[in-house]
């Protein structure tokens, strides 16, 4: 890797770490410059605008997420089994950061504005193709209803715990073991 190269990618991982821990609304040029400790002209340097600047580090905050879910190493799991491990999952403290950040990314991307759209889109599609890989398909069901099943209710699981509802969360677990049964 050159030295431009290596450069550019200890500020997407600088810059990564400033937009988990602050979030995507804070992310002006200047903070991420000072997170950096560079200047926002250095930035777009290396990035023609702010726009592929946020795409590439949203981006590499989407792979390093995805890079953990694959490292659970997860086999194939019954439905609430994947649901109430995914909800555990949410709540470990290195996890939580990207769930925040996600839910952020897609109330703005609801607005469908480039660049947060199409990635929130990309890294929606990630976690469905992660589910038909662990998802058990249950009998009368296809893996793609199975999995668009799971994202549905994961998603609503984080938007929930979001809000502090984890009685509601675990109401809703319990009930879905009952139809494992």
């Amino acid at each position: 890797m050159k030295k431009g190269e290596k450069r550019k990618q200890v500020l997407i991982e600088g810059m990564s770490a400033y937009i988990l821990s602050n979030g995507i609304q804070s992310a002006s040029l200047r903070n991420l410059a000072k997170a950096t400790e560079t200047s926002d002209r250095m930035l777009l340097h290396y990035f023609k605008d702010k726009e592929e600047l946020l795409t590439v580090v949203l981006s590499f905050i989407s792979k390093e997420l995805m890079l953990m879910l694959d490292n659970a190493k997860m086999e194939k799991r019954s439905f609430s089994s994947i649901v109430r491990y995914l909800y555990q999952m949410m709540k470990e403290p290195e996890i939580s950061p990207y769930m925040k950040l996600w839910l952020e990314l897609i109330a703005i991307a609801s607005k469908k504005e480039n660049p947060f759209y199409p990635i929130a889109k990309e890294i929606c599609d990630s976690f469905y193709t992660f589910y038909k890989e662990v998802i058990q398909v249950e009998e009368g069901m296809t893996r793609e209803q199975m999995a668009a099943i799971a994202l549905i209710v994961v998603e609503g699981i984080a938007l929930l715990e979001s809000l502090g509802c984890d009685d509601l969360i675990l109401e809703a677990i319990e009930g879905i073991k009952k139809l494992d049964q």
